[in-house]
């Protein structure tokens, strides 16, 4: 029986062995062409007219019709929905939306026909809308490498008495008062008789520092650009539509200056444009610098007065999210609504003088503690061999004179609101210089200061 079995196998093995050696089975090659016509995943038309599937090689390889190893991206994540905060309606047809979304997210605004493409500050956003008669505003976000979100609303309401409070958003995520477009724009640029005057005024400052002091003193003018100075390129179409030339009078008044004898004038558009990817210079929901823009300015103050700024590696920078600043409240929106994260420094270093320990290093911007910062005088001492200042300030020195009062001898401040300097304190004094800081939106007062 196993015999007969094995006997059938053998003939069923040497008659299948027959028939693949015959001349009626053909390979391959002997009816394979190149295809005429190839596409990467579609149809291949043979010589014999014969149409087939060609297999998708992408990001793979054929071998004998079959893909192997083959890899495929998947679809980009969806962006999360931003979530909108809250409105505000800052003039008769103008309002801006806040809220937050992902990080760094380009934000698509829409509103009646009006639309912007924005960018967050962070997780926080504050965009502009303008609009004609109450609507829907919609906003939708993309972040980086992914898919843009769903659309999220919110109703604008038009109010026609509505009061203008005086500020606009850009296309940032910024705040800004709009009396310092004309900085921008060039609108405000001083007349040929106004130059002459901020010279005349500062040559009289030259002279009657000299005259109190009973020797010469360094008269030290520092203008310190506004925001949108630095940061141009997220101004709105309405803005640049504005621009007759960029920053005129900030140019006449550095021109203006440096053309007197015994002036200093330190021009810090330089040092903020280029320390702009270090971080925050300026804060997005107030008009000041912030701690950490302020430290680049230092170190250029430094620098042009022949002295040497401490290395940022002496400081602890640490961001904090805040919402006490002064366009919450020029807007109308009010403390706890709007938020921002903005660096603050502290020293690693035991300070000389007491302005780093005396103000409060919490989220409320605006809670400063010392007398420094009441508008008294105030007189300090740092370095022992340092020189002697008298230094007239508006509220940029807020975050400028914790650094640069640690390397004089003597450090006297005098908070100004007409930047005029007070004489008699030039006579008690007898400073080696007489510095004054000003912000760009204030260069008018230069035609009245002595």
């Amino acid at each position: 029986m196993r015999k007969s079995i094995f006997a059938a196998v053998l003939a069923a093995v040497l008659t299948l062995c027959s028939c693949a050696s015959g001349s009626d089975v053909t390979t391959p090659a002997d009816t394979y062409e190149p295809a005429d016509t190839v596409t990467e995943t579609g149809t291949q038309t043979t010589a014999t007219g014969e149409t087939t599937q060609t297999p998708d090689t992408t990001d793979g390889t054929v071998t004998d019709g079959t893909v192997t190893d083959r890899q495929t991206e998947p679809p980009a994540e969806r962006t999360d929905a931003p979530e909108i905060k809250g409105t505000v309606v800052t003039a008769p047809g103008e309002a801006i939306v806040y809220g937050t979304c992902e990080n760094d997210c380009e934000l698509y605004v829409s509103a009646n026909g009006y639309s912007c493409t924005a960018r967050s500050d962070g997780v926080y956003f504050a965009v502009p809308v303008t609009y004609s008669r109450s609507v829907n505003v919609t906003i939708s976000a993309a972040a980086e490498g992914k898919n843009r979100s769903e659309e999220v609303s919110a109703l604008l309401k038009y109010k026609k008495n509505a009061g203008d409070t005086g500020v606009t958003a850009t296309l940032g995520s910024r705040v800004v008062e709009k009396k310092v477009l004309p900085d921008m724009t060039g609108e405000n640029a001083f007349d040929g008789d106004e130059e002459e005057t901020v010279a005349k005024a500062a040559a009289y400052r030259v002279r009657k520092t000299a005259e109190k002091a009973e020797k010469d003193v360094k008269v030290v003018y520092i203008i310190v650009p506004d925001p949108l100075t630095v940061y141009p390129e997220e101004l709105t179409d309405d803005m640049k539509a504005g621009i007759i030339k960029k920053n005129a009078r900030f140019d006449q008044a550095v021109a203006a200056l440096g053309s007197v004898e015994g002036v200093t004038v330190i021009d810090l558009r330089g040092a903020m444009r280029q320390n702009l990817e270090k971080g925050k210079l300026y804060y997005k929901l107030d008009s000041h610098w912030t701690e950490l823009g302020a430290y680049y300015g230092y170190g250029e103050i430094m620098t042009s007065l022949g002295m040497t700024a401490r290395p940022l590696s002496d400081f602890d920078v640490k961001y904090i999210d805040i919402d006490d600043t002064d366009m919450n409240v020029y807007s109308g929106v009010g403390t706890g609504e709007m938020y921002e994260s903005a660096p603050f420094v502290s020293p690693r270093f035991e300070p000389l003088c007491p302005y780093f320990l005396t103000k409060e290093k919490t989220a409320r911007f605006w809670s400063f503690a010392n007398s420094f910062f009441t508008g008294k005088t105030s007189v300090e001492h740092g370095d022992p061999d340092g020189p002697t200042a008298l230094m007239l300030f508006d509220s940029y020195g807020f975050n400028l004179i914790p650094f640069i009062a640690e390397h004089f001898g003597t450090f006297v401040t005098q908070p100004v609101w007409h930047y005029n300097v007070d004489y008699s304190l030039v006579k008690k004094y007898k400073p080696d210089y007489v510095i004054e800081l000003l912000a760009e939106r204030d260069l008018g007062e230069l035609l009245s200061s002595t």
